[in-house]
């Protein structure tokens, strides 16, 4: 939801919201008219997949003058999937997909998930219909991560992995196909367990960095037929390299301004915005739908941030080898001015 509230920040969909509330079952947003309501429920619809729900409750009613009031109620019902996410295909579903295999990797969500394959680099869009006609399960997500350390990347002809797509993905051209061999990098110094995992990422990994995948030998997956994924025979999942980040970022988010009941705790949410900043620092196609504005003082960071400053600058000192260790840096040009993000 991230960054989804950073494009209702940059369209300024939330202009007629009277009142905002969160919960822990999301966020509500009051309107002054149905109208303003259903304007901002479209705009949600068209950057995530989304089912509304409508309902009406009367308020008050005059039977004389025939006036009734009512109140109206749309709930929208976002997709739970996010990027970066391990999705589990079915064994019905599979052939809806053309024989797509039991697990891929989420890819991009928008209007549409889209998923990859990063064994043959085949993609899958899923329309938001489909999806709640057929909803499909995670199987894990980030807080699942493992670090590995990259021993060796051999690239892989495209030919060996069968015909070519025949739609594009938008972001397929950074991907190429390799057979990365990695460790864990809790298991150096201990064991010599390593393993050969294909993977996407090829062009973005060297021998001695490092990256985050899912070791799926260690994740519970209970409720998945384990016949199908014996079949598919992929245990590691490579999602992303690690940088080195430096812990001086110059930008900052605009946030929206929630309301609470009394005696609510309010929901930590620093790890995900921290994931966030990181994202966007990668992509910058990413950052055409988010507003950045420039930070004029030093102040104090989230203890997300300063904890992912921490572990990146960690473990790595003695690699000076390096054009990929520091992690790319938002351009000074695309920051906005004129607002200041300074507590009182």
């Amino acid at each position: 939801f991230c960054y989804l509230e950073q494009l209702i920040l940059k369209s300024d969909a939330h202009a007629k919201v009277t009142t905002l509330k969160e919960t822990r079952e999301g966020l509500d947003f009051f309107f002054a008219t149905k109208s303003h309501a259903q304007r901002f429920a479209d705009f949600v619809a068209a950057h995530v997949p989304t089912q509304q729900r409508q309902s009406r409750h009367l308020i008050s009613h005059d039977a004389n003058s025939n006036i009734y009031n009512f109140k109206y109620t749309i709930m929208c019902e976002l997709c739970p999937i996010c990027v970066d996410d391990v999705v589990y295909i079915p064994k019905g579903h599979t052939k809806h997909l053309s024989g797509a295999a039991p697990l891929l990797l989420c890819h991009k969500v928008s209007n549409a998930i889209r998923l990859v394959d990063p064994v043959t680099l085949r993609n899958y869009d899923i329309p938001t219909a489909e999806y709640f006609k057929r909803p499909l399960d995670t199987v894990t997500g980030r807080s699942h991560l493992t670090e590995f350390i990259v021993l060796n990347v051999e690239p892989v002809d495209a030919a060996e992995v069968g015909s070519a797509a025949r739609h594009n993905l938008p972001g397929r051209g950074k991907m190429t196909l390799a057979d990365v061999e990695v460790a864990r990098a809790c298991d150096l110094g201990v064991n010599d367990d390593r393993i050969i995992v294909r993977t996407h990422l090829g062009g973005h990994l060297r021998p001695g960095g490092r990256v985050m995948g899912y070791d799926l030998r260690t994740v519970n997956v209970g409720g998945i037929s384990t016949e199908q994924l014996e079949e598919g025979n992929r245990d590691v999942f490579l999602v992303k390299k690690v940088f080195k980040r430096k812990g001086d970022r110059k930008w900052e988010l605009k946030r929206l301004q929630k309301e609470r009941e009394e005696g609510e705790d309010a929901i930590d949410d620093d790890a995900d915005m921290e994931a966030l900043r990181q994202d966007l620092e990668e992509d910058p196609e990413l950052r055409k739908g988010v507003n950045m504005y420039r930070t004029s003082y030093d102040g104090p960071q989230s203890d997300a941030a300063v904890a992912g400053a921490k572990q990146a600058a960690e473990g790595d000192d003695d690699e000076e080898d390096e054009e990929d260790e520091d992690a790319p840096e938002v351009p000074l040009a695309e920051l906005l001015e004129g607002l200041e993000l300074k507590d009182d």
